[in-house]
């Protein structure tokens, strides 16, 4: 249950949305730095909205930026209805339509070191992160962000992020903080 152990600020519970509301945000075109590392510390819920959004019509294509690989609920949900028109830097291969997006040349594909696309990103590199999707155990009472088990470049993109949607994941636990 999300309740004041989880958002420590009660000003924060004023900021609530659905996902579907977050997936609003997302436009064509933009780039989406999502947290994360392997199938852990992940979000889904906002792109799966996003996902059935594209489904009914909304245009939008996005360049997706993670730590390393994800999960199926950003890379199968998007890449099925065409939503991922770049991808940085590294893809599960498991995850068969972005494979199949990335082979046929509809998803442009920058297979990156993990160890430098951080740092790039920093630099500037690529261009700007205009969202940055984190998954979070909790946000503490001066704003930040509790992280679960899958940090990769969440930093970094929430460091240089336009805009920031955080999901509250109530199934991590509040060890994981420190």
């Amino acid at each position: 249950m999300l309740d004041k152990t989880r958002l420590r600020n009660p000003e924060l519970f004023k900021k609530i949305v659905t996902p579907e509301k977050a997936a609003e945000i997302i436009q064509d075109g933009m780039t989406v730095g999502f947290s994360g590392f392997t199938p852990a510390g992940y979000p889904k819920k906002t792109t799966l909205a996003l996902a059935e959004a594209i489904k009914k019509g909304k245009k939008c294509r996005i360049n997706v930026w993670t730590g390393a690989s994800v999960g199926p609920e950003i890379e199968e949900a998007l890449a099925e209805v065409n939503g991922i028109a770049g991808r940085m830097p590294y893809y599960a291969a498991s995850n068969k339509a972005l494979r199949k997006g990335i082979n046929n040349n509809t998803v442009d594909y920058i297979d990156q070191h993990l160890s430098h696309f951080g740092q790039w990103v920093d630099y500037g590199f690529f261009g700007d992160v205009d969202v940055a999707i984190v998954e979070a155990a909790a946000i503490t009472e001066d704003g930040k962000i509790v992280l679960g088990p899958g940090v990769g470049n969440t930093p970094i993109f929430a460091k240089h992020a336009k805009h920031i949607i955080v999901e509250v994941n109530t199934t991590i636990s509040l060890e994981m903080e420190g």
